[in-house]
């Protein structure tokens, strides 16, 4: 399948899908999220791989149910003083 990949210029957030779809157009996604999804990366999920941690099989489970697969990632940054 090919694939259009979207990411935001702080790589918080995903978002695949089929190529060619137009963003703008799916149902069932916060029109907040697309903001801020830069220009897509084209894949082949046959032989392309997908960003790291993400799962190949629930990603095209999610784009041929839903049309999308959308992701977000949260960090958490703990400071620790080195003198302790």
């Amino acid at each position: 399948m090919q694939l259009d990949i979207y990411r935001d210029q702080a790589l918080e957030k995903l978002l695949i899908v089929e190529r060619g779809t137009d963003i703008n157009q799916l149902t069932g996604i916060k029109q907040g999220f697309l903001k801020g999804l830069d220009r897509p990366n084209q894949i082949d999920s046959d032989f392309d791989k997908l960003p790291t941690g993400i799962k190949p099989d629930e990603v095209l489970q999610a784009v041929n149910q839903h049309g999308f697969f959308a992701s977000t990632l949260v960090t958490h940054v703990r400071e620790i003083d080195p003198s302790n």
